[in-house]
């Protein structure tokens, strides 16, 4: 196990009885809400992954770090249905600066997640503290009051997901009583 540029984990060379062809690599990245943990791995390409419980009530103050286009997406949904766009807009936006390193969420504002959400593309503009680029953005399946979304750096056939069963342990613990008691469980593979 290894570290790419940003610190991620990667497996750079599988063992034999993985059955993976030699020279590939598997990339994971670790996300996690208020109350459960999340696993996201792919082959071959980076990945990050982001999390977020669908915020309830009024989401008014929440729109600041939006563009307009993503503002007017989320006011024109239904009220009972505006806090799901707002975290799944938000969690795409995170997982794609986590992906390219910039991790400048005060910069979010200036990036459109909406408008190449058919393609499932990102662009991160370049600044001062990184060279920016595109992140590949799919929706992963994460319960009625979570959304999770995962980056890779190119377009994926698909990035396979894992949540835990059990509430998260304290903080700087790997998965808590989830590890501990092997509550872990696989959702379904993210396809672009």
């Amino acid at each position: 196990m290894t570290r790419d540029g940003f610190g991620r984990p990667v497996c750079a060379e599988p063992p034999a009885a993985a059955g993976r062809r030699p020279g590939t690599r598997l990339y994971l990245d670790t996300g996690a809400d208020t109350g459960r943990r999340f696993l996201a791995l792919s082959t071959d390409l980076p990945v990050a992954l982001s999390v977020h419980t669908v915020p309830p009530g009024p989401v008014g103050e929440l729109l600041l770090p939006f563009t307009p286009l993503e503002r007017g997406y989320v006011q024109e949904a239904p009220v009972g249905r505006r806090g799901r766009r707002l975290a799944q807009l938000w969690t795409r936006k995170e997982a794609a600066l986590r992906l390219t390193g910039r991790g400048e969420l005060a910069a979010a504002d200036a990036i459109d997640a909406l408008s190449g959400a058919r393609e499932g593309t990102i662009v991160i503009p370049g600044s001062a503290a990184g060279p920016g680029g595109t992140a590949y953005v799919r929706d992963l399946p994460a319960g009625p009051q979570t959304v999770a979304c995962a980056a890779t750096s190119a377009p994926a056939p698909g990035v396979r997901s894992w949540r835990a069963n059990a509430p998260c342990g304290p903080a700087g613990t790997h998965g808590g009583a989830a590890a501990q008691a092997g509550g872990v469980q696989a959702t379904d593979t993210a396809t672009a």
